[in-house]
């Protein structure tokens, strides 16, 4: 027993010793973040990636946008068929109401100048403190009160692809989001998480062909991680002021990030822009606007021939 006791000891020391380290080695805390005090403009002093150079979202400028032909029709896989069986998760992580589809539920997009075949992971919101914003993504510089963000992950190389849809507000009230606002009424806090049986087909294009714009992206909340490819559909969802409610009394006031720089990247779309998409912003720089001048010279011209008639006939 004596001789065993110095063993004891030291398998005691050591296991100690390996307990100390396991503590030492084991990852700190997220950094906190948020959408107030500690919000966008403070993330980057936190995640060196959130002031990259290929971050999202962005302002879409019509104008700018280049049609893109190789880019072909875009697949929703599984979102129109049998949906509305699917019952899915929803929970709130304290920044957003994330849905998780069933386990069995194999929904995907592919195609649309996609590189691979990306498998929804979750879909989530981002909203307003108003009906009047809410939205990340804006088009000529118009926010929208809602977006929702459905994150597709490539199955080997991990990848993300991110499909944008935009609501857009009405008087009255859109009867096919009944079903998503009523879970998100109850999904108010982290303290619940609910699971429902819900209908997405009305928020997805019936189109075979929907149009969108595309462009490389970055995540909009920290670490901002980039190489997300972003497909924006055109198509807007119709929600009244009066269904924007539930996100409004949200413990979560407001929760996008504001439009960043494009730089260098390029926007494309699978469809040619019409001529008067992005005129407001042309008119500013010479469009509308740009033949006052001429008309002030033509007034002054025609007083200068009204005067010579005039004195012609005094004459």
């Amino acid at each position: 027993m004596l001789r065993a006791f110095p063993c004891e000891v030291l398998f005691l020391i050591l296991y100690i010793i390996h307990s100390v380290n396991l503590q030492n080695t084991n990852p700190p805390p997220p950094p906190h973040w948020d959408y107030e005090r500690e919000g966008p403009d403070t993330w980057q002093h936190t995640f060196d990636t959130c002031e990259g150079e290929a971050q999202s979202p962005i302002d879409i400028r019509t104008s700018h946008v280049k049609y893109d032909p190789s880019l072909k029709p875009l697949s929703l896989n599984g979102y129109t068929s049998n949906i509305s069986s699917y019952v899915w998760n929803f929970t709130h992580n304290g920044h957003t109401i994330v849905a998780y589809p069933p386990p069995l539920a194999r929904l995907s997009m592919s195609g649309g100048g996609l590189p691979d075949t990306f498998y929804l992971a979750q879909f989530h919101l981002h909203w307003g403190y108003n009906a009047f914003q809410g939205s990340e993504h804006t088009i000529n510089g118009q926010k929208y009160p809602l977006e929702i963000h459905f994150v597709h992950r490539a199955p080997f190389s991990g990848t993300l692809a991110v499909l944008g849809i935009l609501f857009d507000r009405q008087r009255d009230d859109n009867p096919y989001l009944n079903d998503l606002l009523s879970v998100l009424n109850r999904t108010v806090n982290t303290s619940i998480a609910t699971e429902q049986q819900i209908d997405l087909s009305r928020l997805l294009p019936t189109s075979p062909t929907p149009r969108f714009y595309r462009y490389n992206g970055s995540l909009t909340t920290p670490p901002c991680t980039e190489g997300v490819i972003w497909t924006i559909l055109t198509r807007t969802v119709p929600i009244s002021s009066y269904q924007l409610r539930p996100l409004i009394r949200n413990m979560v006031p407001f929760n996008f990030r504001p439009p960043q720089k494009l730089h260098t990247r390029k926007v494309l779309a699978n469809f040619r822009p019409e001529p008067h998409e992005g005129g407001e912003e042309e008119e500013g720089e010479g469009g509308h606007y740009g033949s006052a001048p001429f008309d002030r010279i033509n007034l002054v011209l025609l007083l200068l021939l009204l005067c010579v008639s005039i004195m012609s006939i005094l004459k």
